[in-house]
């Protein structure tokens, strides 16, 4: 029996799957923790690190309309660059995808705490937190399970509230800073205390960069689309624009509601729920009710998305034979569920040894980001190999665009810290030796692995140079600031040219088309 993806989703559920990725947990805890890092300069760390994904947003708005693919961020590279490395990013796709189904619940759980006392202690879930953590989880796979129609109306109906309950609360908080004269400390403040390192820290660590990645669902579901030429590269860059202007609105609101911080120590913040923290220091009663359903809502819609788009990775990977063939199997409702039972297992798996948000938000951060900077790659790429296949949306001065996407996709990772890095090259290690011992065919064996190797190379010259870098990154500050930023900009431009000279021969590309594009269908 054959089945098919069924193609059902309108622009306003596209957009809303990245909008509703977009506006989560970072909001509630984001806000907080980019400003301890940076100050008052994280108003500015937001809009930067907006406008850096829209870079790579634009990048990936051609592709996906060219490509509506399931998964498709998952396949692009192996498109253009073979097994190897189409492997390395779907893998840490999903590693990545599964963590931020646990770090939503997570952060659901934390601002409960306010209320229920014994969910949250010294910075972590305790067991009756880490069993509502599981329970949250188990709803995100429920709601999944029944199709892609159900997880669309579903998130939409919650994105609406995501979308109304910030803009409440930053409205609030702002009138009730004038009102109350604490707008007044805002000139006694530094701008940016921890200088320009505080920053970038903020857009790495701080859950800048990692609330803005939830651009890529209207990519992941465009195999689903009934009109993806038109649609995903408008979702993709509206969500974008609507998580930069509301979190540019909540920065600012927070900011200027924090009461005077004694000199100047914005590191010293201790909020436990933040938004709430802020609302009861003003009496708002009624802003802390929204907060509380927004800290509900807010993450309970980003995890139910991701764990559902992430889902449709493991099943491109089963596609491209990365995976057992039966991940690609579906239910009734056209859902890959045992990708789903998969992706579900890992999201239980990480709330162990990751009991809190902040725990995962770099690991998180920097693991999508290098798969994000891809794009550019595959772009420049398709371009040269397929210069005829039609576009829908041609994206204007990609020549530019692409490799200034690359460096700064390359900067973010540099500031996730040589501490995180480290960490995430043993599953990137780990991924490299599944992938040679499945790979065992000589014939495929150079195809495959040779035109992606770049990668593994680069991979390693920025944890050396994270190694060597700022101490502010966790680095040995032998390249102290700002020979460390041109070192990695550097480096990142070498590996970019070299990428994109790389890229499999047309007739490959063409066969991989034939056999996985334009065919969608399985056994069941």
């Amino acid at each position: 029996m054959k089945k098919k993806l069924k193609k059902s989703l309108n622009l306003l559920q596209l957009t809303f799957a990245s909008t509703g990725a977009i506006i989560g947990s970072g909001w509630l805890l984001g806000i907080y923790f980019s400003a301890k890092y940076a100050g008052p300069s994280s108003i500015i760390s937001w809009i930067a690190g907006g406008f850096a994904v829209m870079l790579i947003a634009l990048v990936y708005s051609e592709l996906g309309s060219m490509l509506p693919l399931s998964g498709g961020i998952a396949r692009y590279p192996k498109y253009t660059h073979g097994a190897l490395l189409g492997f390395i990013s779907s893998w840490i796709l999903v590693i990545s995808g599964a963590a931020v189904s646990s770090i939503e619940a997570e952060a659901s759980v934390q601002y409960l705490n306010y209320y229920i006392h014994g969910l949250y202690i010294n910075s972590s879930l305790t067991p009756s937190g880490l069993f509502i953590t599981f329970f949250l989880l188990m709803l995100f796979f429920v709601i999944n399970i029944f199709g892609v129609k159900i997880l669309a109306k579903t998130n939409t109906f919650l994105t609406w509230f995501k979308l109304a309950i910030p803009v409440i609360a930053a409205s609030a908080l702002i009138y009730a800073a004038f009102k109350n004269n604490n707008i007044s400390y805002i000139n006694r403040y530094s701008f940016m205390p921890y200088g320009f390192n505080g920053m970038m820290k903020s857009i790495s660590l701080g859950g800048i960069m990692f609330s803005f990645l939830g651009f890529r669902q209207s990519i992941e579901l465009a195999g689903e689309s009934k009109n993806p030429g038109r649609d995903v590269p408008l979702a993709t860059i509206i969500s974008v624009l609507i998580g930069i202007i509301i979190y540019g609105a909540l920065s600012v609101s927070f900011i200027f509601s924090v009461p005077f911080v004694k000199s100047n120590n914005w590191h010293a913040l201790n909020y436990s729920s933040p938004f709430i923290n802020l609302s009861n220091n003003y009496n708002l009663f009624f802003l802390t009710v929204l907060v509380i359903i927004g800290a509900i809502i807010s993450p309970f819609g980003t995890g139910l998305t991701y764990m559902g788009t992430t889902s449709r990775v493991s099943y491109a990977m089963s596609k491209m034979d990365f995976l057992p063939r039966k991940l690609s199997q579906f239910n009734k409702y056209g859902i890959a569920y045992i990708s789903l039972i998969f992706v579900f297992c890992l999201s239980v798996i990480y709330i162990m040894p990751f009991p809190s948000w902040q725990a995962l938000v770099g690991l998180i951060t920097s693991s999508i980001v290098f798969t994000y900077i891809l794009g550019p790659v595959s772009l420049m790429s398709f371009r040269k190999l397929t210069p005829k296949l039609k576009r829908p949306f041609y994206l204007p001065f990609a020549s530019i665009i692409s490799p200034i996407a690359f460096i700064v996709g390359t900067l973010i990772i540099y500031w996730s810290g040589f501490g995180v890095l480290w960490k995430l090259f043993i599953g990137i290690a780990a991924g490299c030796i599944i992938f040679i011992i499945k790979d065992h065919r000589k014939k495929s064996f150079k195809k495959n692995f040779l035109p992606g190797i770049w990668f593994l190379f680069y991979i390693i010259t920025i944890i050396i140079l994270s190694y060597l870098g700022s101490n502010d990154f966790g680095g040995i500050n032998l390249l102290i600031f700002p020979y460390d930023i041109v070192a990695v900009a550097a480096a990142a431009l070498i590996y970019y040219s070299i990428s994109i000279r790389t890229f499999i021969k047309t007739d490959e590309i063409k066969m991989i088309l034939e056999e996985q594009f334009i065919s969608e269908e399985f056994d069941e």
